[in-house]
């Protein structure tokens, strides 16, 4: 039901006295002494607020027993058994304090006996924190207690329960004179699990499958299907992104880019589908850096505390740089106490918390924590071979072929600034039905600067040209990393075959692979072509006949003799950068080929489709040149100095120094870490991820689990995720809650453990149409009398279109795909959208490079939401701009017709397809069901009038295709 502000403030008190008295232990302060039951909480409660000891209201302060026999400015508020002179008593009598809400008539009677019974005073100092409140919570608040030991309640009538979490959903459903609904048909079943889960529509066979089949072993097969999942990682570390603020820039003035931050997102997609247990995920994303030292997986997940923005400007003064500094640290805190406490930690910068039970001390304790924490790169030693390099390495080589190829009737090479050779001389090697072999010897190599030296990534292409200058045939190696090291530079081979044309004969062209790396790519030595079937010689170079400049270079570190602008009767240089020869030993030559510089620009490039083409090229750059080496965004710790609180927040009123801690409140583990003032940046983060994840923090299972349940349901049993404290909601099912904890804490933290139950129960089966008896108890279905409809998130909706039109890539991890280019006004950073997107934008928009400061339409129009802020819940809106996103987006478009294109190739089967099976197939597709008769008929109709491409985009245009029910 809908709850006024003072239903609020009574359920608030309620559930803290329920929990109170179920609780074994914890910082409860109700005991038999009448002082401590009836007088404390009420003093707490209502006067404390102004009449504390830090900056007393007229001068009085209520925390004592002594200043409050003193009184204030008017005189002394309390005489023991003096009614007529105690100032307390008189101004209460009249109404006149509390100003704003007097007290009722039994706290007045209460306050009156105890003064006239002699005022006894058994708590002193009284502590604000104590009690709950109409306004505030207290250390006895509902959510900062032990977890309570509730069992599922037996029921007389349990037939419609499954398992126990139906169980303590049903008797709150009795209690109000409620209902459950029946359950869903299975096709809306199979859509809501693969949606909530995956992210993802379901195949259409399996939505039939389990129609004909809807038993709860077929319904359990699924749930077990859909966790063993590689994309349940990817549906879940979405959720989990909107939490951690993640963004891969860092905002503010300059917005530069994070290029490596995705480490950070395939970590967590890693330790989702590994069920990795949640305190270990917890401890991880606080401290991984220090529980796994030099390993790239723990510098990945402290990703979490570098994953929101970023200010790179800082003041003049220290004083300015001090305030950044604190304005950093506040941000941080409030990422890591939203995210695993539910406590808005960072509200006590300036002053105690007016809401929670924090103090402005114990915020200082909790930052002097995260003090070491920067943000940087980390560089990695790479562990072995990897694929997704191979296949970037791979598409570039393609890539720069077709451009190669296009450019074959111009003049002027491809690149400007790159070393191509090209054999001067016709040679004798294109027989038609003869097979040729081409081998030569490569070595990774330098010049005299380090970074110019061949990496792992970089390499040589030889092509053999046609007489229009097309490539024929060509063959590819990378020799691997050069090394300074004797011996280091060991040969890797080029060797591969291909079939004569019948020409008059080819050229052969040296080239460095990738372009314009700013890098060797090697250096070629002893080339050969042979006849296969004879073994016979047709081609052979050893460059022993180059012409070399009297005078030599040395080369870096190995001082072998290098020469520069060498030269040749059997070949021809092109390219701004002269010819490089490298001497391997005496008389022994190799040229060494320079990928140029400048990027993509430096590729000249005149027609609009080699421009298309030089994109799609640099984006492949762009990545190789991001796996290159292993470099994740992340903590760069430092040594903090002594934390020191700031008076009222000012960094120009420096205070005391307060150690390493935490929150007293949170009960269970001791807030006091024992930690000296000037202790190590490992030691205090990781005292305080043991601190967040001890077993005894109840705070930390609630929060997960009501996480867990949000999605599930669209709500939590807590309405607020990311706040379990005063300003957040009440629990709708508060033992459910700790039950759950319970199953969690049994289940050695596993999270599919968790789904498991959640999506085997009644409860989440249940359909979701409206009733409007039980919606008049219960309009916001808080007690679960129905499953809740829900429209899809932004994400899901650009996913479900490409899955649908059968054009999802549906590799995991890796760099993101970019729909903008980087833009450079010195010193800061734009981000503009690109007119025609890399292949790679196939990929679920997970994987999109999610900078601060850019937007795109669709998702933005479906309440994406903003990077820079953590966003526990995200807002759901209706708004025409969506329903003209759907039909006009480029990209609805390109989907439409991309599924048209499909649909017409699966049902031709020889001939071409009927109307209504065109129709019947979009239905299934995209809707996952058959065409109603009526449907079919006006679908044909439709379809005959305006193609299929219009009738696909008119289903992704249904409420059926956004919404799940």
């Amino acid at each position: 039901p809908h709850m006024s502000p003072s239903f609020h403030c009574l359920a608030a008190l309620a559930i803290a006295v329920s929990w109170a008295l179920h609780a074994s232990s914890g910082h409860l302060a109700f005991g038999s002494d009448p002082f401590e039951q009836e007088i404390a909480p009420l003093l707490a409660a209502r006067c404390l607020s102004c009449h504390h000891a830090d900056d007393p209201s007229g001068g009085l302060d209520l925390t004592h027993r002594q200043t409050s026999l003193a009184g204030g400015e008017t005189g002394p508020a309390v005489v023991p058994g003096d009614l007529a002179g105690s100032h307390l008593w008189q101004r209460v009598a009249a109404g006149e304090m509390p100003p704003d809400e007097p007290l009722d008539s039994s706290q007045k009677t209460k306050l009156r006996n105890w003064i006239a019974s002699g005022a006894p005073w058994t708590m002193d100092p009284l502590d604000p924190f104590a009690f709950s409140s109409a306004h505030r919570a207290g250390y006895d608040w509902w959510s900062l207690q032990p977890l309570t030991q509730s069992a599922p309640p037996t029921l007389a009538d349990e037939a419609w329960c499954v398992n126990e979490i139906d169980r303590f959903v049903l008797a709150e459903l009795q209690r109000h004179s409620l209902t459950p609904s029946p359950q869903a048909d299975p096709r809306t079943l199979v859509r809501r699990l693969w949606i909530d889960m995956l992210g993802l529509p379901p195949p259409s066979a399996v939505m039939a499958g389990f129609a004909d089949n809807p038993s709860p072993e077929a319904w359990h097969q699924l749930v077990d299907h859909v966790l063993a999942s590689p994309h349940y990682g990817e549906r879940w570390a979405r959720h989990w992104l909107d939490v951690a603020r993640f963004g891969e820039s860092d905002g503010y003035e300059y917005n530069n880019p994070r290029e490596h931050a995705w480490h950070y997102r395939d970590w967590l997609i890693r330790a989702f589908n590994a069920d990795m247990p949640y305190d270990q995920f917890a401890r991880m994303q606080l401290a991984g850096d220090v529980l796994e030292p030099d390993s790239l997986a723990g510098a990945a997940a402290v990703g979490f505390l570098v994953a929101g923005p970023h200010n790179t400007v800082l003041g003049a003064s220290e004083t300015m740089r001090r305030a950044s500094r604190h304005d950093e640290l506040e941000e941080l805190a409030a990422a890591v106490g939203q995210t695993f406490l539910g406590l808005t930690v960072h509200c006590a910068r300036c002053h105690d918390h007016k809401f929670d039970p924090i103090t402005t001390r114990e915020y200082y304790q909790f930052i002097a924590c995260l003090d070491g924490v920067e943000h940087g790169e980390r560089t990695f030693a790479a562990s072995g071979p990897d694929p997704q390099a191979s296949r970037a390495w791979q598409a570039l080589e393609e890539a720069t072929v077709t451009l190669l190829n296009l450019t074959a009737d111009r003049e002027q090479p491809l690149s400007s600034t790159a070393n191509l050779l090209t054999s001067r001389s016709v040679i004798a090697a294109d027989q038609r039905d003869l097979t040729y072999r081409v081998t030569a010897r490569i070595l990774p190599t330098v010049w005299a600067a380090a970074n110019q030296a061949t990496d792992e990534t970089d390499g040589v292409a030889i092509d053999i040209l046609r007489e229009d200058g097309t490539i024929l045939a060509s063959g590819a190696a990378r020799p691997g990393r050069w090394q300074p090291a004797p011996g280091g530079e060991a040969a890797t081979a080029i060797d591969f075959t291909y079939n004569g044309e019948g020409s008059p004969g080819v050229r052969i062209r040296l080239r460095p692979t990738p372009l314009n790396s700013g890098r060797f790519g090697g250096a070629v030595a002893d080339l050969r072509i042979e006849q296969v079937s004879s073994n016979a010689v047709v081609f052979a170079e050893s460059f022993e006949t180059l012409k070399l400049p009297s005078a030599s270079g040395s080369q870096a570190h190995t001082q072998r003799p290098v020469y520069f602008a060498a030269s040749s009767e059997r070949w021809q240089h092109t390219g701004t950068n002269t010819l490089h020869v490298a001497e391997l030993a005496d008389g022994q030559h190799a040229v060494q080929l320079f990928a140029g510089i400048g990027g993509s620009d430096a590729l000249l490039t005149t027609t609009p489709k080699q421009r298309a083409l030089a994109a799609s090229w640099q984006s492949h750059v762009d990545t190789l040149g991001r796996l290159s080496r292993p470099a994740v965004y992340s903590v760069t710790p430092h040594e903090p100095a002594e934390m020191r609180l700031l008076v009222r927040g000012n960094a120009a009123q420096v205070g005391e120094v307060v150690p390493p801690g935490s929150i007293t409140a949170v009960g269970g583990p001791a807030a006091a870490f024992e930690l000296a003032s000037t202790a190590s940046e490992a030691d205090r983060r990781h005292h305080l991820a043991r601190w967040i994840t001890a077993p005894d923090n109840a705070l930390f299972s609630r929060v997960i689990v009501n996480r867990i349940w949000h999605h599930h349901f669209g709500q939590g049993l807590v309405r607020t995720p990311s706040d379990l404290g005063f300003q957040g909601g009440l629990p709708s099912h508060p033992q459910l809650l700790d039950w759950l904890c319970r199953q969690l804490h049994a289940a050695d933290y596993s999270l599919k453990s968790l789904h498991r139950q959640i999506l085997t129960s009644a409860t989440y089966q249940q359909a979701s149409a409206f009733r409007p008896g039980p919606a008049t108890i219960d309009q916001d279905n808080r007690l679960l009398w129905r499953q809740n409809r829900r429209r899809v998130e932004a994400e899901v909706v650009r996913d479900s279109l490409l899955a649908i039109a059968g054009v999802l890539d549906r590799s995991l991890g890796g760099p993101p795909y970019r729909d903008v280019r980087v833009v450079q006004v010195p010193p800061a950073t734009y981000y503009e959208p690109r007119a025609t997107p890399e292949p790679a934008s196939l990929r679920r928009t997970l994987y999109r490079w999610h900078v601060r400061g850019q937007r795109s339409g669709l998702l933005d129009t479906f309440d994406c939401p903003d990077p820079s802020t953590q966003t526990p819940a995200r807002l759901t809106t209706t708004t025409p701009a969506q329903a003209l996103s759907l039909w006009n987006d480029a990209f609805v478009l390109e989907m439409s017709a991309a599924l048209a294109d499909d649909i017409q190739a699966t049902t031709a089967d020889g001939g071409r397809p009927t109307p209504a099976t065109l129709v019947d197939a979009a239905w299934r597709r995209v809707l996952g069901r058959p065409a109603t008769p009526q449907e079919r008929a006006e679908a044909e109709q439709f379809l005959e009038r305006h193609g299929l491409p219009l009738l696909c985009r008119v289903l992704f245009n249904t409420t059926e295709f956004i919404l799940v029910d």
